[in-house]
């Protein structure tokens, strides 16, 4: 090499090989006028190694393909060994070179470059040609639109840019074009320009002239952070999915805070809670059903109302009822007032077994067996129809006034009958019969007292008995927030909730219900 750069050779020629297992970007260049043609007298492996000049400063180098025409010159002039390549010219191939496809043979073109053959050398987003080929056409037609919400909108995607002749954008290209960066400039006298990223496989990244962000996969979807995700939306967010969704937390718990109302619509609703469930609301709780089922399944079900607790079962059509079932224990009713009533017939059985039971409100009831109806003040028994009173012994007595009224009144007795009283007996009518041979007096004591140990051991009765000894008890949902309401789309002001009409105490609140 002399006089420095003084003695520089131009040339152009085309890149035979870019595989430099050194890693530095260079290629060998066949030189026209330099190189002779390709074959036996210079084979590729014997051309000079050619330095690609990077005026990316860094960035990103760009190595030329095999098959690309490039410019540049010999640094040691004539003698040609240092070659360096300053930049691609572009061009088209519309006929193939004697000899193309067979190796070793002058004007052979590898099998990597033979898709370029007749290919324009400008990108199609900047040429607007050949806007057929691609991932165009895929993206296009795989549009979806009128995509349903779980409300009764739709959306749609937005379009993805199609290539269209716009000399002032940007293409950032693979080496065959497929995969591509394009930014793109507004057209003169036009608005608007985007950035598109796309995969060969159609997937793509866009930022539309709006400055809306479309990203869409044609394969599988993965969003992984170590670290926080935080994601905010000042307007609405709508997600459809067509087959299964799932949400798992590993550690820590979850939250959902809804201003507004939440709807959930499904075929079957499961919700599973290793330790307590609970469904609170400030003002009503329905709960509606073909079939509803409670269950506890190792502790008691408790309903407390501030107000009342209503029952209703059944209709016309099926008959319906209401069922209490407690085989092995007892059923209490306390209540200011108690009313029984029925359109049919009523009927209250007892199966006579001694109870065996550690009761002790209202007063202890183990032996006791049969049916007692117990009252300090008055018992009445009226019906306009018949009244009958029968039974292996049969007694009836009061302390003050017992009485027996009616238009007919018949006493009756197989076997023996007694009447008995402690001050002045009457017997008054226009007609009054007495048989012969009654009974000693005193068997009508005899009679009460065997009625009383047939019932088992009795003790007095209390002056303000209870039969309720559990009183039911639900927890106090607490303090429900307030809705928070916004006037005219500016500061959230408070909404006061409506009136509770229910307020439960603690389990453990030793006054139950407040």
């Amino acid at each position: 090499m002399s006089g420095l750069f003084n003695n520089l050779v131009w040339f152009v020629g085309v890149v035979e090989d870019s595989a430099d297992l050194t890693n530095a970007g260079r290629v060998r260049v066949r030189a026209f006028g330099v190189h002779p043609p390709k074959g036996e007298a210079l084979p590729t492996n014997h051309l000079p190694w050619a330095t690609v000049l990077d005026g990316t400063y860094g960035v990103a180098q760009v190595v030329p393909k095999v098959g690309d025409w490039v410019f540049g010159f010999f640094v040691d002039g004539r003698e040609a060994q240092h070659p360096m390549v300053m930049g691609r010219i572009p061009g088209m191939n519309l006929s193939w070179p004697m000899g193309s496809g067979n190796a070793g043979e002058d004007g052979y073109i590898p099998p990597e470059s033979l898709h370029e053959f007749g290919a324009p050398p400008l990108h199609r987003y900047v040429s607007g040609e050949d806007s057929e080929f691609g991932q165009a056409i895929l993206q296009r037609a795989f549009q979806r639109s009128g995509i349903d919400t779980a409300g009764d909108t739709t959306f749609d995607e937005p379009p993805i840019m199609t290539p269209e002749r716009n000399l002032d954008n940007r293409v950032i290209k693979s080496k065959n074009g497929d995969n591509f960066l394009v930014l793109c400039d507004p057209v003169e006298n036009e608005a608007g320009d985007f950035i598109l990223m796309s995969h060969s496989s159609g997937s793509v990244f866009q930022i539309d002239p709006n400055g809306t962000i479309f990203v869409k996969s044609f394969g599988d979807t993965y969003n992984s952070t170590e670290g926080l995700e935080f994601n905010n939306v000042q307007g609405s967010q709508h997600t459809n999915i067509s087959e299964d969704w799932t949400l798992k937390v590993e550690t820590g718990s979850g939250k959902v805070w809804i201003n507004g109302d939440l709807d959930v619509e499904c075929e079957n609703f499961n919700v599973t809670a290793r330790g307590s469930a609970n469904i609170r609301s400030a003002i009503k709780t329905n709960i509606s059903g073909g079939s509803v089922g409670i269950f506890a399944s190792t502790d008691d079900i408790n309903l407390v109302a501030y107000n009342s607790i209503k029952n209703k079962s059944g209709n016309i059509l099926n008959g319906g009822g209401f069922y209490v079932q407690s085989d092995y224990g007892d059923v209490h009713l306390d209540a200011y007032k108690m009313n029984l009533y029925s359109s049919t017939y009523t009927k209250i059985t007892a199966a006579g077994i001694p109870a065996i039971s550690t009761q002790l409100l209202p007063y202890p009831d183990i032996t006791h067996k049969g049916i007692e109806i117990n009252s300090p003040a008055v018992v009445s028994i009226s019906t306009i129809g018949a009244l009958a009173l029968s039974g292996s012994t049969t007694s009836i007595k009061g302390t003050v006034e017992a009485n027996l009224t009616g238009a007919i009144v018949d006493v009756k007795a197989d076997g023996l009958l007694n009447l008995e009283a402690g001050g002045i007996a009457s017997l008054d009518g226009t007609l009054v019969n007495i048989g012969m041979g009654t009974g000693a007096a005193a068997g009508i004591t005899a009679s009460t007292t065997a009625t009383t140990t047939i019932r088992g051991t009795q003790v007095a009765f209390p002056s303000a008995a209870k039969s309720v000894t559990e009183v039911a008890a639900a927890v106090d949902p607490g303090e429900i927030p307030a809705s928070r309401a916004s006037i005219f789309g500016g500061n959230f002001v408070e909404r006061q909730n409506a009136p509770m009409t229910s307020f439960m105490g603690h389990d453990d609140d030793a006054n139950g219900p407040q």
